[in-house]
């Protein structure tokens, strides 16, 4: 079983004033909600074309999001937070998370209210510790051996996963899912230098960029 977490930031800009398809799901129509998305980047400015995780999906993988976006992205999330009308405390990471891919297939996307400071979620998990998930729905999670069992078949509030994990339930090696933990540590830790050098370079100002954005609040010290 070979796992892997890729990380994606959900990037929205659909308050363009343009007209939404009226097809449904995106995922079951990702062409015309792959030209959508794409138009309403152009009419929000951003400099760059945007290459999604899959057509048609709101999922941006970082290692394909150019220094041009990322400053856009940046500049963007934090604005409020920077003109003084929340407090740092109450900002959140970028939106998105990590796909679950096993043995090449995606088997479970981020959901509504996900964000990269997801990482500790999938870290706990790997250690067989059962933890709070920001996203929803979320799986039910138990453990069996060393094995880590999500059960996909609880809706919360009539809120069903989105798009539909493939199996209702799905079991895991905690020791694969520990090594892809450690491999998109890394990554976020060369996204967080991308982060350091815009900030520097935008004369942003913002402390500690990476935990604002990357890790969460708990590493917010």
């Amino acid at each position: 079983m070979l796992i892997d977490l890729i990380p994606v930031i959900e990037i929205g800009y659909n308050n363009q004033e343009l007209t939404a398809p009226d097809k449904f799901p995106y995922w079951e129509h990702p062409e015309i909600w792959n030209v959508y998305h794409q138009e309403c980047f152009r009419k929000a400015g951003f400099k760059d074309k945007l290459t999604p995780y899959l057509k048609g999906f709101p999922f941006y993988p970082l290692s394909e999001i150019t220094d041009n976006n990322l400053t856009k992205l940046i500049i963007d999330h934090t604005q409020e937070m920077r003109d003084g009308k929340y407090e740092r405390q109450q900002a959140a990471t970028f939106f998105g998370g990590y796909v679950l891919n096993i043995d090449g297939q995606d088997k479970y996307f981020p959901q509504c209210c996900g964000g990269l400071g997801d990482i500790m979620y999938w870290d706990r998990l790997s250690t067989l510790q059962n933890t709070y998930h920001e996203g929803h729905p979320a799986p039910q999670i138990k453990f069996e051996g060393k094995n880590i069992v999500f059960d996909f078949s609880v809706e919360e509030f009539d809120e069903p996963f989105q798009p539909t994990p493939p199996e209702i339930t799905l079991s895991i090696d905690r020791h694969e899912l520990k090594k892809a933990v450690e491999k998109v540590k890394k990554a976020l830790q060369f996204f967080e230098k991308r982060l350091d050098k815009i900030n520097d370079f935008e004369k942003l100002n913002i402390e500690n960029i990476g935990g604002l954005l990357i890790w969460g609040n708990e590493h917010d010290e």
